[in-house]
C-alpha cells in the first residue's frame, strides 16, 4: 500500500495556526488591550503545543480512521481561520 502524503502534515497545520494566533495576540493588543492579547497568545500557545501528534508515523489504518480525518478537517480550519485572524488585525491597525 502506498502512504498517503499531504501537502502539508496537520503538524504544520497546528504550527500555522498556533503562531498565527500568538501574532494575532501581540497585533490585538494595540486594539483591545492585554487581556485579549494574553487570551489570543495562550489559544495559540496550546495549538502549537499540538502540533506533536506524529501524522508522518502513523499507520496507514489510523490516518483512514475517521477521527484523523476530522482532526486534519479541524487542523486545516484553525489555519486557515488563524491566518485570517492576523490579515484582519493588520487590516484594523493599518487602516
Amino acid at each position: 500500500m502506498a502512504k498517503k502524503d499531504y501537502l502539508i502534515s496537520i503538524e504544520k497545520l497546528h504550527l500555522i495556526a498556533g503562531f498565527s494566533l500568538v501574532i494575532s495576540g501581540a497585533l490585538v493588543y494595540f486594539i483591545d488591550g492585554i487581556e485579549m492579547a494574553l487570551s489570543w497568545g495562550i489559544f495559540g500557545a496550546m495549538y502549537i503545543s499540538m502540533s506533536d501528534i506524529g501524522e508522518n508515523e502513523m499507520s496507514e489504518q489510523k490516518r483512514k480512521h475517521s477521527n484523523h480525518k476530522i482532526r486534519r478537517f479541524f487542523g486545516c480550519l484553525g489555519a486557515v481561520f488563524s491566518v485570517m485572524l492576523v490579515l484582519f488585525y493588520l487590516g484594523k491597525i493599518l487602516l
